[in-house]
């Protein structure tokens, strides 16, 4: 069993607002999203070959606790990327056996970034 994709929302129309971050920031890749049976606004993006991240737009409130969490190969890239984005950081302290702090995409979708153990 694993996870297939986590879902972000951000209101209706702000989709190309969060991708550069999702692309650029994060270092995720844009994927086509099948034309039918899901709706064609929002954004989907591969974190690997078997998970994603898709963004939908809806009207409504996140809960402020909400996030997922990516464990990122290159920590201290992905922290100077962040950095130069000019996004949010908040350390916490290290979990799982490494480093960890939570950012915020451009909707306010709270994202956890961990640092891949040492092996």
């Amino acid at each position: 069993m694993r996870i297939h994709h986590v879902n972000v929302v951000v209101p209706p129309g702000e989709t190309e607002a969060v991708v550069s971050f999702y692309v650029d920031v994060l270092g995720l890749r844009r994927v086509a999203k099948p034309t039918e049976g899901v709706a064609q606004t929002g954004a989907w993006f591969d974190i690997n070959d078997g998970s994603q991240v898709h963004v939908s737009e809806r009207e409504g409130v996140v809960h402020p606790q909400s996030h997922f969490g990516l464990v990122v190969d290159d920590f201290d890239a992905t922290f100077a990327r962040l950095v130069g984005a000019g996004a949010p950081w908040q350390e916490q302290p290290a979990i799982f056996g490494g480093r960890r702090g939570f950012t915020h995409d451009p909707a306010g979708n709270r994202i956890e970034i961990l640092e891949l153990p040492a092996q």
